[in-house]
């Protein structure tokens, strides 16, 4: 395990059990140097190491400097006052590295991860979601019901999406010709607001945040109105621990009613 306590220091035999008879003066040299080494060890912050996956804004941003992970990892475990530092792997890799001990607690976790990958620890249960939705010009008046209505448009979707979302989406995607996936979430919105794709694929959170940053930097019309569909369910993911105690505390701190009106956006 990870969590780097102070180590244990071994007493150095200054006395003997004679001179503490003898001399009242040397047991209270005694006591205050017993003290003064647990303060010392008392006092030593304790890390914890938190694997996370590559930057995913506004989810993960700046290698885990900040983001709404971030926010949320931060205050379930804020009253512990332990040192948390976040390092980022790209994203299978967060899994190795919580296999092999060499963090305490890795982000984004499910019962799906769990089971496939076999991790043994302490699951928080679903703290937070993700929602992709389908959006689409509001200018063009599409009506889609289902997934498989798209394939008959234009859409744009995140790398990897047909492996991740499968079933249904996967088969809409292998029989729709203007299918494609891209690597830069930016880029999504970018295309959608060119009108150079019917529909794009995305997290809503991630939507709004690449839509305001681009509208700041005038690289898309703000008068264009969007519409969205929601398709695809939301996604539910937590944190896995190796400590037992640091996932109740986790837990604990979540469930208090200022931290469920701050996320209550992202609420699984």
């Amino acid at each position: 395990m990870i969590i780097n306590g102070a180590n244990k220091i071994k007493m150095p035999n200054l006395f003997t059990p004679n001179m503490l008879r003898k001399s009242p003066l040397n047991m209270l040299l005694l006591f205050l140097l017993t003290l003064m080494i647990a303060f010392s060890s008392f006092s030593q912050e304790v890390k914890i190491k938190i694997a996370i996956g590559d930057d995913l804004p506004p989810w993960i941003l700046g290698n885990g400097q900040s983001g709404i992970l971030i926010d949320l990892v931060r205050d379930c475990l804020n009253s512990t006052n332990y040192e948390l530092e976040f390092i980022a792997y790209p994203y299978a890799r967060r899994l190795v590295a919580y296999k092999k001990n060499d963090v305490d607690a890795v982000i984004n976790i499910n019962t799906k991860v769990i089971a496939n990958e076999q991790l043994v620890g302490f699951f928080t249960g679903n703290l937070y979601a993700y929602e992709n939705f389908a959006f689409s010009l509001s200018e063009n008046n599409f009506s889609v019901k289902e997934i498989k209505n798209l394939e008959q448009y234009s859409l744009l979707a995140w790398q990897g999406a047909i492996n991740h979302l499968g079933g249904e989406y996967a088969d809409m995607a292998k029989g729709n010709p203007r299918y494609t996936e891209t690597s830069r979430q930016n880029n999504q919105v970018r295309m959608l607001f060119r009108k150079r794709v019917d529909f794009i694929q995305l997290d809503y959170q991630m939507f709004r945040y690449h839509k305001t940053k681009l509208i700041k930097a005038n690289e898309i019309d703000s008068r264009l109105d969007v519409s969205s569909f929601a398709l695809f369910g939301k996604s539910p993911n937590g944190l896995m621990f190796k400590n037992k105690e640091l996932r109740d505390i986790c837990r604990s701190q979540l469930e208090k009613v200022e931290m469920k009106n701050k996320y209550k956006d992202i609420s699984p």
